[in-house]
């Protein structure tokens, strides 16, 4: 593990094949994929151009130390976090900033922390005075349900537990969660997870983009999706799948859960926004703060995240974020 400074990835040339660059990573690793099995990840990436034209800026350069363990945290072996810190400037040389772990999509199959628009972000999240953390997750169908979640909790433990905070400028009682499409399922059941858990503390809010919210039978996704999503499930249908409403975050929402910000695209097909509509229905009904930010654009997970959407999540994290040390200081002013 080692701690540099670098500039964010700025290669729009790479950035505008990145829809297809998960995709060529799978079959690279998999080379002895049916045709069928090729022909549904071509239809996936086709249909969810996750950032075949990411729009947010590039932000300044930060601290990032890649490949940091959570395994001794309940991770599967060798799964790691990239930790990106705002550069130390002034008296901020030793405060603890809250943290905010962002979780790639994929379907549950593909992704990297790594890829060029998850690092991008997590550049931007330090930007905006968090620490980003970049969470890899156990990929299905190899590892189905729970094995991502259970990551994304260990990646929380990891973040809240005092010492590995310490070490990377995190205040442990100020972590929130983003998370694109499959990533926007895991943050979201891992954060109404944490309400009463044994391993985590409550975290302070959750931001999904895209997500897949219900995976029961009486949810709406699209047809390519079906497959991927059994894989994960590990189930053959889902009208006989008892972790189809163990793994939806819809059937999981309790009184007292972190608020949540959900932003979803009106035109989207792969994931449709009729997915998000309900989910913000019932966590108000529940009493949960919740903001449901729906776009006039088919753009899909992070392909949402321009500017101005990137304004809108971060004052949102900054409402909820307040750190200890922070509010220790303002406490001790004349």
């Amino acid at each position: 593990m080692t701690a540099r400074a670098l500039s964010a990835p700025v290669v729009r040339a790479a950035l505008a094949v990145a829809a297809v660059g998960a995709l060529a990573a799978g079959l690279l690793a998999g080379c002895a994929a049916t045709e069928e099995e090729l022909a549904r990840e071509q239809a996936i990436a086709a249909s969810a151009p996750e950032s075949a034209v990411f729009p947010l800026s590039t932000p300044p350069e930060s601290l990032l130390e890649e490949d940091v363990p959570i395994d001794g945290f309940g991770a599967g072996q060798g799964v790691t976090v990239d930790v990106c810190r705002p550069a130390p400037a002034g008296d901020d040389v030793d405060l603890a900033r809250p943290a905010v772990l962002a979780v790639h999509g994929g379907s549950w199959a593909r992704g990297d922390k790594a890829h060029p628009t998850w690092r991008t972000i997590c550049h931007w999240l330090a930007s905006e005075g968090f620490v980003g953390v970049s969470v890899n997750y156990r990929l299905a169908p190899e590892h189905p349900y729970p094995a991502a979640l259970d990551d994304v909790l260990a990646a929380i433990a990891w973040a809240q537990h005092p010492e590995s905070a310490a070490e990377h400028g995190i205040d442990p009682t100020a972590v929130a969660l983003l998370g694109g499409s499959a990533g926007g399922n895991l943050v979201s059941l891992a954060g109404l997870r944490s309400v009463d858990s044994d391993r985590v503390d409550e975290v302070d809010a959750v931001v999904t983009l895209s997500a897949p919210l219900d995976l029961t039978v009486g949810s709406a996704v699209n047809p390519v999706f079906e497959q991927s999503m059994l894989d994960y499930l590990a189930c053959a249908d889902r009208a006989e799948c008892a972790a189809a409403t163990e793994a939806s975050p819809q059937h999981a929402i309790v009184r007292g859960a972190p608020d949540f910000l959900v932003v979803h695209g009106t035109q989207e097909e792969l994931i449709p926004v009729g997915q998000a509509t309900p989910f913000a229905m019932a966590l108000r009904e529940a009493g949960v703060g919740v903001e449901l930010e729906l776009l006039e654009s088919p753009a899909h997970s992070v392909g949402l995240l321009d500017d101005a959407l990137a304004d809108r999540i971060a004052a949102f994290l900054h409402d909820r974020l307040v750190p200890a040390s922070v509010l220790a200081i303002e406490g001790s002013a004349p």
